[in-house]
C-alpha cells in the first residue's frame, strides 16, 4: 500500500476564485486570500502631503507625523490580531526594523479593527515582542487619514511628510517564496534619494473593520444571517476551534462581514471541494444560491443588526471528544516545539499500541494540541519497526520527512483529521484494521505562525463492537508513469482501477500535489452504465479530505473506475514549486507530483448494508 494513504491539509491558503461581492476585492490565484482588485480603492493618493496627524501609542506616548518625520522616514504597518496573513509577517517586520533602525527609520504598528480590543492588542503585541510603538486606532481615524485598506499593509511617509509607498510588504505570505521586497525596496530608495521602483501595490490578507454608522435594515443579522452562520460556519468559527476568528455573535459577523461575503460568493466557504452533482456525500458543507445572495445584500446594506434579542439560540456543540469518550487514546509522547517560520513541517511521532489481538477501528477523532499550528494529523500503521529506526536517527522528538508520506512502507491507516473535518463513523460492522502489536505513527503537519508554538496532539480511537467486523479496504486508481512537460498548462493524466469482485464503495479521495488542476473519478459497470463518483474541479493541495458517500455504492464485479486528471506545469501557475518550470513526474516529495484516486470499499460478500444502496 502506498505510504501516503491520507493527506488532509488546510488551511488558510484558500483556492482560486473569480467572483467577488464588489469590484474592490478579488481572490487571485497567487495569494488565495482577499486582495485589492484595484489601486484606486484608497481616497488618499500617493504623493499626498500629510501634517497635523497625531496619535497615542499603547505606552501612553503621543506622537505626531511632523515630529517623527524630522528624524527620518516613518513606516505605518496596519495589522490585526486575528488576520492569519498579518501574523505571518511578525518576524519579517522585526528584521526590517533592525535593518533600518540605524538609519533613523521609525516603524509604527497600527491596529485599527473595531473588533480588536485594546487588551487583545496589548496581549498580541507582548507575544510578538515588537520593538516599535503599537497604536490601537480605536476610531479608525489614523487608518482613514493614511488611506489604509487592508491588513497587513505598509504605508511609507518620507521626511517631507509625503506618502511615498502604500501596499503589500512583499509579494508572498510564505517567506521562502518571496520574489519582490516592496517595502524594503521603497526604504532603500528613500534613504538613497532615488525613485521608488514600485510606489503602490495591491495589499492582500484581510479587510479593515472600521466603525460604521447608519445601517439600513432590509436584511438583518438577527433574522437572516445568524441562522446561516450557526448552521454552516460555527463548527469551525468558534472559540477553541481551528478557524482564525469566531463568528458566534453579531460583533464577530459585522467585523468580518466583507470576508464572509467574498468567500461565500466565491464558494470557498464553507470549504467543500466536490462539484455539485458528482457524488452524493455525507456532511456536505454548501450554501444555497439564495443564502449567498442574502449575505451579499446584507453586507452591501452595511451589516444591519436587526433585533438582537430575536437571534436564534446558539447551537450546542460537544465539548471534548465529538463522538464521546474514546475507547483508547493515543497521545504524542512529549510536547513538541515548532519554530516561528520556514516551510511547513511534517513530523512523525511513534505511539505503541501493544494490543495482543487485531482490533478494528470504526471511527477516529483528533484533538490537536495547538490548533494555531496543526494543519492535519494522519495515523499511519507500522508493523515492522521501521518508524522506530527513523525516530532513533532524529535528535528531536519523532522524526521529520521531506515529503508528505511517513517515510516507510505503511501497513495502512486508521484515519486522520484536518481543519473542518467532522469525525465520520464507518457503517456498522466495518472498521480499519489495527494489527496486533502495531505502532501508530502520528504524522502532524505543522504550519508556521510567526511565533514559537508548542503542540501535543491526541488521537481517540473507537473500536467496532461487532463480533464479525469487515475490514475496510483501500484501493486506488493510480498512474505513476507520467511526466508533465515544463511549461504545459493543461496536461492530462489517466488511470483506472478494476474491481474483480462485487464491492460496496463507501468513500473516495482524490490526491495530487501542487500542480494539480482537477480530478474526476467515474465508475463504468460491465453493462456500460456510468456513475460519477467525485469531481474536484478546482484542486487545492491545502484542503483535502476523504469524502464518504451518503449511502454505500454497489459496484458489480468487472466495474472499472477511471481517473481523469489535469495538471498545470506553467510559469503562470502560482503554486508551481519550480521557477522556471521543469519536467515533473511521480515522486514522494511535494515538489514532485502524484495522481491517485483512493477508493474505500468492502467486499460485498462480507458486508450487507442496512440502508438502501446506490447502484450505478
Amino acid at each position: 500500500m502506498k505510504p501516503h494513504i491520507l493527506i488532509l491539509c488546510l488551511i488558510l491558503a484558500l483556492p482560486l476564485a473569480g467572483h467577488t461581492a464588489t469590484d474592490d476585492y478579488t481572490i487571485p490565484k497567487k495569494h488565495r486570500v482577499i486582495q485589492e482588485a484595484t489601486l484606486q480603492s484608497s481616497s488618499v493618493l500617493i504623493g499626498t502631503k500629510l501634517s497635523q496627524l497625531t496619535f497615542t501609542a499603547l505606552s501612553g506616548d503621543t506622537h505626531s507625523i511632523d515630529t517623527l518625520t524630522e528624524q527620518g522616514p516613518v513606516v505605518f504597518v496596519f495589522l490585526a490580531t486575528e488576520c492569519p496573513v498579518a501574523q505571518r509577517y511578525t518576524m519579517r517586520l522585526k528584521r526590517l526594523h533592525t535593518e533600518f533602525a540605524s538609519q533613523n527609520t521609525t516603524f509604527i504598528a497600527v491596529y485599527p479593527n473595531e473588533n480588536d480590543s485594546t487588551d487583545d492588542v496589548k496581549s498580541y503585541a507582548a507575544k510578538s515582542e515588537f520593538p516599535f510603538p503599537i497604536v490601537k486606532d480605536a476610531t479608525g481615524e489614523l487608518a482613514r487619514a493614511l488611506g489604509a485598506t487592508m491588513t497587513p499593509q505598509a504605508i511609507l511617509v518620507d521626511t517631507t511628510h509625503t506618502l511615498r509607498y502604500r501596499g503589500a510588504i512583499d509579494d508572498n505570505r510564505y517567506e521562502t517564496r518571496i520574489k519582490h521586497h516592496y517595502l524594503q525596496d521603497a526604504l532603500l530608495a528613500t534613504h538613497s534619494d532615488t525613485e521608488i521602483p514600485v510606489q503602490e501595490t495591491p495589499a492582500f490578507g484581510c479587510t479593515l473593520h472600521l466603525p460604521e454608522t447608519s445601517l439600513p435594515t432590509e436584511v438583518s443579522y438577527s433574522k437572516h444571517i445568524a441562522p446561516i452562520l450557526q448552521k454552516n460556519c460555527q463548527t469551525c468559527h468558534r472559540h477553541g476551534e481551528v478557524a482564525p476568528f469566531t463568528l458566534t455573535d453579531y460583533g464577530d459577523a459585522k467585523a468580518w462581514a466583507r470576508e464572509i461575503a467574498e468567500y461565500t460568493q466565491a464558494r470557498l466557504m464553507p470549504p467543500w471541494k466536490p462539484a455539485p452533482g458528482y457524488g452524493d456525500f455525507k456532511n456536505e458543507r454548501q450554501l444555497t444560491d439564495t443564502e449567498i445572495q442574502m449575505i451579499a445584500h446584507w453586507v452591501e446594506a452595511g451589516a444591519p443588526a436587526g433585533d438582537l434579542d430575536a437571534v436564534p439560540p446558539a447551537p450546542e456543540f460537544p465539548e471534548g471528544w465529538a463522538l464521546g469518550e474514546p475507547d483508547w487514546i493515543a497521545e504524542m509522547p512529549v510536547e513538541y516545539e515548532i519554530a516561528p517560520e520556514g516551510e511547513d513541517e511534517y513530523r512523525q511521532f511513534i505511539i505503541p499500541t501493544n494490543f495482543d489481538t487485531d482490533m478494528y477501528v470504526q471511527a477516529v477523532d483528533v484533538q490537536p494540541g495547538n490548533r494555531k499550528t496543526v494543519h492535519h494529523v494522519i495515523a499511519y500503521l507500522d508493523v515492522n519497526g521501521e518508524a522506530r529506526k527513523l525516530d532513533a536517527q532524529d535528535p528531536k522528538p519523532g522524526y521529520v520527512t521531506e515529503g508528505t508520506g511517513p517515510g516507510f512502507d505503511s501497513a495502512g491507516t486508521v484515519g486522520g483529521w484536518a481543519p473542518g473535518v467532522t469525525p465520520s463513523v464507518l457503517p456498522e460492522g466495518v472498521g480499519y484494521l489495527l494489527p496486533k502489536g502495531a505502532d501508530i505513527v502520528m504524522q502532524v503537519h505543522y504550519y508556521r505562525t510567526g511565533h514559537i508554538e508548542r503542540d501535543r496532539s491526541r488521537l481517540g480511537l473507537y473500536f467496532s463492537k461487532t463480533a464479525e467486523t469487515t475490514k475496510l479496504r483501500i484501493g486506488d486508481a493510480t498512474n505513476s508513469d507520467f511526466v508533465i512537460p515544463a511549461g504545459e498548462a493543461w496536461h492530462e493524466v489517466l488511470a483506472s482501477e478494476n474491481f474483480k469482485r462485487d464491492v460496496y464503495l463507501l468513500a473516495s479521495m482524490p490526491h495530487m500535489h501542487l500542480l494539480g488542476r482537477d480530478m474526476r473519478l467515474v465508475a463504468t459497470t460491465p453493462s456500460g452504465d456510468t456513475h460519477d463518483l467525485i469531481w474536484i474541479q478546482d484542486w487545492d493541495f491545502n484542503w483535502q479530505d476523504v469524502y464518504h458517500y451518503r449511502e454505500p455504492i454497489f459496484l458489480p464485479a468487472g466495474t472499472r473506475v477511471d481517473l481523469i486528471a489535469h495538471f498545470d506545469n506553467s510559469a503562470e501557475n502560482p503554486a508551481n514549486p519550480h521557477d522556471p518550470p521543469v519536467p515533473v513526474g511521480w515522486g514522494e516529495k511535494t515538489t514532485d507530483e502524484m495522481c491517485i484516486g483512493f477508493l474505500y470499499y468492502v467486499k460485498a460478500s462480507e458486508f450487507s448494508p442496512i440502508t438502501t444502496t446506490t447502484q450505478p
